[in-house]
Order: C-alpha cells, then sequence, then structure tokens
C-alpha cells in the first residue's frame, strides 16, 4: 500500500496562484462594473467618456421620476416615502457619475500609483500571503452585493417580463401590465398602449439596473482601495520587521518612506473623491431610516382600534364614553420636529433604543 505524501510547498504555491486569479478577477470585476456605469476613468477610450454623460443624464431622468411619483402619491405618505428612496437613489447615481467624471484626471493617476504599488508587493512570495489573507472577506462582500441587488431587479420587473413571455408564447403580446417603476403616470408624457409601452418597460429596466450597479460598482471599489491601501501597508511592515540578511535597513527604511509618501498622494485623492459620496449616504441614510421607521410605526393605529372596537355595546360609564369620543376627533398624536411631523411611539421608541445601546 502506497501512501501519496504531500508537498506542502506544492500546496502553498497552488494556493497563491488560486488566489491570485481570484484578486485577478475580483479586479477585473470591479473593472467591468465600473465600465458599464460609466465610472471606470480612462482616456484611451472616448466612449466611455460619452456614455458616463449617457448615464448621467438617465440618472437625471431616474431621479425625475422619482419626484414625479412622489408627488402624485403626496396623499398617501407610505407609498410617497417608497418613491422618494427611488429619487434618493437616482441623486446618488448622478452625484457618483458627476464625481468620477469631474475627478477623472486624479483617478487615473490614482489607479496607476496604487496599483503599481501593489503589484510591486506582489513580487514576493513572502508577502504574498500576508497580502491575500484578507482579499477573501472583501470580494465575497463584494459579490454578495451584487447578487443581491441582481435578486432585487428579477423581483422588481420579474412579474412583468413573465406576463410578456407567457402572451408571446400565444403569439399575442399584450400591454395589459403595470410598469413597475413609473407605474404609467410618472412620465410627464402620456404613455400610448403600443409598442412604445414596452419601450418605456424596457427603459425602466435599463434605469434600474444602471441605478444598481452604480451603487454596487462604486461602494464596492471603495472597499477594494481600502484593501491594496491595507496590503500594502502590510507588506511594508514585514519588510521592516523582517529584513532580509543581504538588504541595508537603511535601504528599506527608504523604500518604505518613500511608498509611504505615494500612499498620502493616494490617501488625499480618495478622501477628495469618496468624501462627498460618503457624507451623502451619512445624510441619505439617516432619511430613509426615518422613513422606514415611519412605514412601520403609525400613529393612526390607535384611532383605528378604537373605532372598530366593540366599545359601544360594553358596559362604560358615561364619563369613559365621553372621553373615547373625543379622541376619535383628534388628529394622530404627533411632534413636529420644524416641519416634519414625528410619531410620538416611534420616538419613544427610538429614545429607549439609545439608552439599551
Amino acid at each position: 500500500m502506497k501512501i501519496k505524501i504531500r508537498n506542502p510547498v506544492h500546496a502553498g504555491i497552488k494556493m497563491i496562484h488560486k488566489q491570485l486569479k481570484a484578486y485577478r478577477t475580483y479586479q477585473q470585476f470591479l473593472q467591468n462594473v465600473l465600465t458599464f456605469c460609466g465610472c471606470w476613468p480612462t482616456k484611451s477610450n472616448k466612449f466611455i467618456y460619452y456614455w458616463s454623460i449617457c448615464v448621467f443624464l438617465a440618472m437625471i431622468m431616474f431621479a425625475m421620476v422619482g419626484l414625479r411619483m412622489s408627488y402624485i402619491f403626496r396623499h398617501n405618505l407610505k407609498v410617497m416615502t417608497k418613491f422618494i428612496g427611488m429619487s434618493i437613489s437616482g441623486f446618488s447615481a448622478i452625484l457618483k457619475v458627476v464625481t468620477f467624471m469631474i475627478n477623472r484626471d486624479s483617478l487615473i493617476n490614482y489607479h496607476r500609483t496604487l496599483n503599481n504599488l501593489f503589484e510591486e508587493e506582489l513580487k514576493n512570495e513572502k508577502i504574498q500571503t500576508i497580502i491575500f489573507s484578507s482579499l477573501r472577506t472583501i470580494y465575497t462582500l463584494a459579490y454578495t452585493y451584487f447578487v443581491f441587488l441582481v435578486v432585487i431587479i428579477i423581483a422588481f420587473f420579474g412579474s412583468s417580463y413573465i406576463f410578456i413571455i407567457h402572451n408571446l408564447l400565444y403569439l399575442h403580446l399584450s400591454t395589459n401590465y403595470t410598469l413597475p417603476l413609473s407605474r404609467g403616470i410618472g412620465w410627464f408624457w402620456p404613455i400610448p398602449h403600443n409598442f412604445l409601452y414596452h419601450l418605456h418597460l424596457f427603459y425602466e429596466t435599463s434605469l434600474i439596473i444602471l441605478s444598481t450597479m452604480m451603487a454596487c460598482g462604486v461602494d464596492s471599489t471603495f472597499g477594494f482601495y481600502v484593501y491594496q491601501f491595507n496590503s500594502i501597508l502590510r507588506a511594508m511592515t514585514f519588510a521592516l520587521t523582517n529584513p532580509l540578511s543581504t538588504e541595508k535597513f537603511s535601504d528599506i527604511l527608504r523604500t518604505c518612506v518613500r511608498k509611504h509618501q505615494k500612499l498620502l498622494q493616494c490617501r488625499n485623492t480618495l478622501e477628495h473623491v469618496y468624501g462627498p459620496i460618503v457624507f451623502w449616504h451619512i445624510v441619505t441614510n439617516a432619511v430613509l431610516l426615518c422613513a422606514l421607521m415611519y412605514n412601520l410605526i403609525s400613529g393612526e393605529d390607535f384611532r383605528k382600534g378604537i373605532y372598530f372596537g366593540k366599545w359601544p355595546n360594553s358596559s362604560l360609564d358615561h364619563h369613559v364614553r365621553t372621553n373615547i369620543i373625543l379622541i376619535m376627533m383628534q388628529k394622530p398624536m404627533t411632534v413636529n420636529a420644524f416641519f416634519s411631523p414625528v410619531n410620538v411611539m416611534m420616538f419613544t421608541n427610538v429614545s429607549t433604543s439609545f439608552w439599551t445601546l
């Protein structure tokens, strides 16, 4: 019986090669998504520049449809908040594509500098293990985010396309379905129930895909940049703490200082590009969170419970019945924060959650 002994060196080389391939795949994935969204910084291809302008105009239309739908459903606050969220997504995409277009030259230089530093560290086989230690976590988050958004897109538009495909099987192309984004009333012109109706469905699908992929590409790229920064710094730390006998420590230190200066320049570029985007996300996420909490907790539930309750047939005295009628005549109990009403129940729950943290 022969026992096969596995060579640990060969296994380590194979693992490093696998991780390097995963890194290249992840890098190409982000480049493809950014190119699709018109955010990949390059000057060699003019088509990408003009495509960025097209994406910018499309996102303006996407945000305007969301605002118009919010105005149409202004008397239904729950539905209106959903379309406000859609408008915020459109403005987020506008901010991202404009930011990447304005800072195109800086990002080109940023990509070149940071990628060269990272590739330089990859030449050392001892450092490759340190560099790739956190790679799986980063690309898993990006791929999961991408799959999650794709599932949302399919769930959002799936019923309309299933209806069209079902009718095509019977050689009949019907427009008896609701446009998922505008519901047929969100555009600034009437939509005829002919072939143009299907074109509007395709256009709305394109808008949603561009908006979601913009979020996936730009947000995931920020994580990729942080991963490259962290990997280069860890490689520099390893070089300082584990110098070779043939190398002078002064030379290693001089090299690390030079790399650190380049990283500082890249950091400034990253801060300049992603600073407004991060601030926008902080503000809009707070608004969306408040809107979501408002949808979950309604101030009118108590009045509805009393109205549909069985209190008229119960044995209540005269004073209690009078108080109940007064409650039914009251408006929902709210506290005004500047110009927006705040639900009392929501406010107390938020306060309690803060105290329990």
